[in-house]
């Protein structure tokens, strides 16, 4: 009655249980790597942007007036959807313009323009567009879009994401008739639940048709069949029922609990059966002799499967963690259904519904010779050693999957969607934190395998020019405060920069290759940036040595930038600012602007003779005073009319004509560099900074006066988190497996069957080198094989050795073989066959799973069969 009950109140709860396919959770928590993966990920949100990838299905330009209007009106579309926070393309990329009051930020596209060829031009010269939102071929453009924030973690907060991407996938398909694609982390870990859950549900039947057929075709029953599925299946929906009364979740890896308990559930039956048949007499007279005969290994047999269940709480992933507690508990719920269940079962039927038969007539593999089996176990721990994680998340999709295609698109047509992330913290508003993220960035460029790189700096240079500086880092600190007020608040920054200033995010491109090459740039770009955090000061640029250390700064960053040797050292002969044309130009058009009675710095007309005898040349040098007493003697009338207006005009002019020479003088450096015009457009803004006033050095070059610079940075992005998982699965498995192998030894001492230990051990070869025959990786699905082909052949063998110790004779070993041996490798025949449904699963990792706990099991069998008669011969 008891039982009863607890049935009544588990089973109706299978209807409640829920979901939580966080495929984050998966990764190992202690890693440096994803504890940085997970900070950086909350501070700006990298987890919640989708990539929509689009094609007209033609191939056709999508640079056409009414493509980018179709594009443009999708985003809009997508962007009033709930729980949508910004959708991002080509067509209202934010794009400064300079105008007659200052900068103005407008759409890269303006809906008003309609000329193909002036939205191609335009278009393709933004590069902050190309390769990011619109292909350089203009055929292929991507959305971005930007998702709110989970609230929490959980299955509540993974249904409400899954309602958000399923919306937004339902409105761009709608919305657009050419070729498709999702990308991006939101996407991809939908992929992956939906796809695993749709694998479970979908093979399960064909799983339970699997063992109804091998159950009914050898146990020559289909009545035994029937039974052993009906039992099977209440253990299944106590199982589940618990997960929803008790809140537990199910993950992508336990929503496999259903297939794998039907599977091992089917076992135990089937030994059960298998007892029954062999007795005769009235059915609850065979099957209490059928319960005294079988108890001890049933129950042995559950207590070591749930034992290498438990094995799995060793490693570091919550997730696997609650599978191994979930699946262990349910071995055990098995067994004892197996026990108590189908003796009561088998009991209250006619006597001719399971007729007595003799055991299974099936015919035995020969035994080898031991040093056969010796050989095949040396092969397969050879082989097993070479086996490893693929660091590449990508390998989890199958090639035909949407995942890998997207990926492909965007290969194809981006240069690859593969990135890094550098989290910058310092403040922005410092001028040699932008230097020093700059310079951070030119360095990660010239690494092998990036392709591209996206920072704050390039809207910050463009601002900067547009401001009337140097298309580059701003001069002072002030003004680079200045153009950081037309970024702030800009949805589109916000995976750039944070809102108070503080931090910056570098997004890094690799170009397409494989898992392990990815792990290895990720890894030199972390080695550089390291070499960034160093401790610097800033301190003006007056000392030789600092000159010096500026000057052979911006050597190497104009070398980096032109992709040859230039050698400053050509401009120490320079004594002063090279007055060049342009520069002589535009000191004459900032005097005369000082000069304007109506607009400029004094209040009476200047005679042109004494305008023109202030030339711009003896403008270049004189400052303060010394300019002052220069437009004195020059400007009499101004002087004698107006001296505060020459004071006033003097100061601001000067102020003036130093931001030109920075701007504007730089080019002068370009001839004696014998730099090209296309060269010196490049390098001019870089040079440049020869004549900033401060600089970040060493603090022991620094001297007095200087302070601290404040800058550090943090490297992450799925290679690096692909790495820590492989990493850490492979740790995992080994792990696992040893504590798996310690808890059988100790449960088979105690029950006096240790020698069932050693055709396990011989099946963890066998499956180790299948594994790696077959080219497999470690995975999610593949780490968990060793512990459950352990426990396999330790049950199997427990079986035949118990049935050795009660047959005795000369041979109790080769007798057992003879009695249980057809069972034994029925069961693990139906198991196989079970598991090897799942390679028609479109997950590799299911697959792999699959495929190889149906080799293990079968290898799990034929070690206990080719062993037992070797370990158990009667003593002489």
């Amino acid at each position: 009655m008891a039982f009863a009950a607890v049935v009544m109140w588990l089973v109706p709860g299978a209807t409640e249980v829920r979901n939580d396919d966080d495929v984050l959770a998966f990764l190992p928590p202690e890693s440096p790597d994803v504890i940085a993966f997970h900070e950086v990920s909350a501070e700006f949100g990298m987890l919640e942007v989708g990539l929509v990838g689009l094609a007209e299905a033609s191939g056709e330009d999508l640079l056409r007036p009414e493509a980018v209007e179709r594009i443009r009106s999708l985003g809009r579309r997508v962007g009033e959807l709930t729980g949508v926070r910004l959708v991002l393309t080509f067509a209202d990329l934010p794009h400064p313009e300079v105008v007659d009051d200052g900068v103005v930020v407008s759409a890269l596209v303006p809906e008003a323009l309609d000329d193909p060829e002036k939205i191609r031009a335009r278009v393709l010269a933004s590069t902050d567009a190309v390769g990011n939102l619109i292909a350089k071929s203009g055929r292929a453009a991507a959305m971005l879009v930007f998702l709110e924030p989970k609230a929490k973690a959980g299955a509540d907060a993974f249904a409400k994401r899954a309602q958000v991407l399923n919306d937004v996938r339902r409105t761009v398909e709608e919305g657009w008739e050419g070729e498709l694609h999702f990308a991006g982390a939101p996407f991809v870990e939908m992929e992956a639940s939906v796809s695993s859950r749709k694998d479970i549900e979908t093979l399960s039947p064909i799983v339970i048709g699997v063992l109804v057929v091998v159950s009914a075709f050898f146990l020559r029953s289909l009545t035994a069949a029937v039974i052993n599925l009906v039992v099977t299946g209440l253990g299944v929906a106590i199982v589940m029922g618990a997960h929803g009364r008790f809140d537990e979740p199910l993950t992508i890896v336990s929503s496999s609990i259903p297939v794998m308990m039907i599977a091992l559930g089917g076992a135990f039956g089937m030994h059960m059966l298998a007892g029954y048949q062999r007795r005769s007499g009235d059915p609850a007279t065979r099957a209490s002799e059928a319960v005294r005969e079988l108890w001890l290994p049933v129950t042995l047999s559950g207590t070591t499967t749930s034992v290498a269940f438990f094995a799995l709480l060793v490693m570091p992933q919550v997730p696997m963690q609650r599978f191994g507690f979930a699946a262990g508990v349910g071995v055990l719920v098995l067994f004892v259904l197996a026990l108590l269940v189908i003796p009561a079962m088998l009991a209250c039927l006619p006597k001719s519904a399971i007729p007595t038969r003799p055991e299974m007539g099936i015919p035995m593999p020969p035994i080898p010779p031991a040093w056969t089996l010796a050989l095949l176990a040396l092969v397969g721990v050879g082989a097993a050693s070479t086996l490893k994680a693929d660091p590449d998340t990508a390998a989890n999709f199958a090639e035909d999957s949407p995942p890998r295609r997207a990926d492909r698109f965007f290969q194809e047509h981006f240069g690859g969607s593969t990135y890094l992330q550098i989290a910058v913290s310092g403040d922005l508003r410092e001028k040699e934190v932008m230097r020093t993220v700059r310079d951070l960035t030119s360095d990660i460029a010239q690494i092998d395998g990036v392709v591209d790189i996206r920072s704050v700096m390039q809207p910050v240079q463009v601002l900067n020019a547009a401001l009337g500086g140097r298309r580059g880092v701003p001069e002072t600190s002030p003004r680079a405060g200045r153009v950081l007020t037309y970024l702030i608040g800009h949805p589109a920054m916000a995976q750039l920069m944070t809102e108070d200033l503080d931090g910056a995010l570098v997004h890094v491109k690799l170009a397409p290759m494989d898992g392990e090459a990815q792990v290895q740039v990720a890894r030199a770009v972390q080695a550089l940036t390291a070499t960034y955090e160093a401790p610097r000061s800033v301190t003006t640029s007056s000392s030789p040595p600092v000159v010096e250390r500026r000057r052979a700064d911006v050597s190497k960053r104009v070398t980096a930038l032109l992709g040859r040797p230039v050698a400053l050292s050509k401009l120490a002969e320079q004594d002063g600012v090279v007055a060049t044309p342009a520069l002589l130009q535009e000191v004459a058009k900032l005097r005369d602007e000082a000069l304007d009675p109506e607009a400029g710095a004094v209040a009476v007309a200047v005679p042109e003779a004494e305008r023109r005898s202030l030339t711009s040349r003896s403008l270049l040098q004189p400052r303060g005073a010394e300019l002052e007493a220069l437009m004195t003697t020059r400007l009499p009338t101004v002087a004698a009319a107006d001296p505060e207006g020459i004071k006033f005009a003097a100061e601001h002019l000067g102020a003036w004509i130093d931001e030109a020479i920075k701007s504007k003088g730089s080019r002068a450096r370009c001839e004696p560099l014998a730099l090209s015009e296309e060269e010196c457009d490049r390098a001019a803004p870089v040079l440049s900074e020869l004549d900033d006033e401060s600089w970040a050095v060493p603090v022991a070059m620094a001297g007095e006066g200087a302070s601290p610079l404040t800058f550090s940075a943090r490297v992450t992005g799925q290679p690096l988190i692909g790495a820590a998982f492989a990493s850490s699965v492979t740790t995992s498995l080994w792990k696992s497996t040893l504590v798996s192998i310690v808890a059988l030894a100790l449960v088979l001492a105690l029950s006096r069957t240790i020698f069932a230990l050693l055709p396990a051990l011989w099946t963890l070869t066998f499956v180790g080198g299948a594994l790696a025959v077959l080219g497999y990786p470690i995975s999610v699905g593949t780490s968990m094989i060793s512990c459950i082909a352990l426990g396999a052949g330790v049950d199997f063998a427990i079986h035949l050795g118990l049935r050795a110790r009660a047959v005795g004779g000369a041979e109790p070993g080769r007798e057992a073989v003879r009695d249980l041996g057809g069972v034994v490798l029925v069961s693990s025949i139906q198991l196989a066959l079970a598991f090897c449904v799942l390679r028609a699963s479109n997950m590799p990792p299911l697959q792999q799973f699959g495929i190889g706990l149906g080799l293990g099991l079968v290898g799990a069998a034929l070690g206990a069969l080719w062993f037992t008669p070797w370990l158990l011969r009667a003593r002489r």
